[in-house]
């Protein structure tokens, strides 16, 4: 899983235009990685979930207001941290649970972490292609890693532009769940914490 989208300056630019088709992709690219983030951080999936297309229609929302000259993987991820955190304002009194979660979030910042973070995740989600049937595996690794649109796909394949859709919609609901049944993730950034002494 690449860290940056590839073009994502210019899909930025044309999400802040209004392009639905940009948006599509850059919410395709990176709910995965927003939905593990905010399960690491709430241990729940449905709120992960939620949290997942919160952070998205905020994203549309605000879509103006995007500096495409910024890292945007950061960005995403402060939206994130911070539907979060209002969450826990409204719903949580206990100041030690929001202590917790602001050293969870300030050891994540750390970029050692950081980059256990994304090499465990790289791990995952090819685990998770791999699962997928071939036919599914091979309309993800076109739309992925070729880039093609669901009408190529479909042409390609001889299929319907229909069935291209609908098995990249099971494909991408296999892996989200896929990940969401392996937190052993939160291992590595625990340790990582230890380490640096954060909890």
């Amino acid at each position: 899983m690449p860290y940056e989208l590839p073009d994502e300056m210019e899909l930025l630019q044309q999400l802040i235009e209004g392009n639905a088709e940009s948006f599509r992709k850059i919410y395709e690219f990176y709910q995965g990685r927003i939905f593990l983030f905010a399960l690491r951080l709430t241990k729940s999936k449905s709120q992960a979930e939620e949290i997942v297309q919160e952070v998205f229609v905020k994203l549309w929302e605000k879509r103006e207001k995007i500096k495409i000259e910024k890292n945007f993987n950061g960005y995403i991820l402060a939206i994130t941290k911070n539907l979060i955190l209002d969450g826990l304002k409204k719903s949580a009194h206990d100041r030690t649970l929001l202590q917790k979660i602001h050293n969870n979030m300030r050891a994540l910042q750390n970029n050692s972490v950081d980059q256990l973070i994304e090499k465990e995740l790289m791990r995952l989600h090819q685990q998770a292609v791999d699962r997928l049937s071939p036919q599914k595996k091979i309309v993800f690794m076109l739309s992925r890693e070729e880039e093609l649109t669901y009408d190529e796909i479909a042409e390609r394949l001889g299929v319907s532009r229909n069935t291209v859709r609908n098995q990249m919609s099971d494909a991408l609901k296999s892996i989200r769940e896929y990940l969401s049944d392996h937190p052993d993730i939160a291992c590595i950034i625990l340790a990582a914490m230890v380490t640096t002494e954060l909890v």
